[in-house]
């Protein structure tokens, strides 16, 4: 592997650590969609997101900016800061806020990622398809004027991590995990349904999440 893309390889891996946050079961990252996960009768637009957002855990140095982009979109800045590597990763996002089922959500597309350090210096756009590839993923969003946290759920079958898995119940969960690293091509009312909603029978809820409180 050439130089710099083991060392895009690695800042990637870097950021996706504070997107997708650790679990017990895999295949838990958000789904990932060519469609959007949102119908534009459901978007809204909340004007008390706006603003800049500080990550809760300090160990992350994380940091979200929230700007309008039009009337109902925002542009969404993710930034994670590397103290011992010298080294800020950042991704920029088109972001839609939208309801379903009496939930809050928020769409995310990516537009722009950048590497800024003392060593390396990297910026990608949405249209390098090479590197960076634009598709939606969806969170539940939660938040007040104080805190802000992005949540998604992964299906967990929890029993198998204390017993040994039944044919059915393994070809269950590879299928869902294959699902989960494959990019979605369904339309976005069946994303909204088997993405969004309940998870299917049998399965535990696992909830991931990322925190933020409101910079001062």
């Amino acid at each position: 592997m050439p130089l710099r893309a083991l060392r895009l390889s690695k800042s990637l891996g870097l950021l996706l650590g504070v997107l997708m946050t650790v679990s017990l079961s895999a295949g838990c990252d958000p789904d990932r969609s060519v469609n959007p996960f949102y119908r534009p009768q459901d978007v809204i637009f909340d004007a008390s997101l706006l603003g800049s957002w500080r990550g809760t855990d300090s160990s992350e140095n994380g940091r979200i900016i929230v700007k309008a982009r039009t009337i109902d979109s925002y542009t969404l800045e993710l930034t994670q800061a590397d103290k011992n590597e010298k080294k800020e990763t950042c991704w920029t996002f088109e972001a839609h806020l939208f309801k379903y089922q009496q939930e809050l959500y928020m769409d995310l597309l990516p537009t722009a990622f950048r590497v800024r350090g003392r060593k390396e210096k990297f910026q990608a756009e949405a249209n390098d398809l090479e590197f960076l590839v634009p598709v939606h993923t969806a969170m539940r969003i939660d938040h007040d004027d104080v805190n802000l946290s992005f949540s998604w759920n992964g299906g967990g079958e929890m029993s198998s991590f204390f017993k040994n898995e039944d044919e059915a119940s393994r070809e269950k969960r590879l299928a869902r995990e294959k699902r989960q690293r494959d990019i979605l091509a369904m339309s976005t009312e069946q994303l909204q349904l088997e993405v969004l909603g309940a998870p299917p029978d049998g399965d535990t809820v696992v909830e991931m999440g990322m925190h933020f409180t409101r910079n001062k």
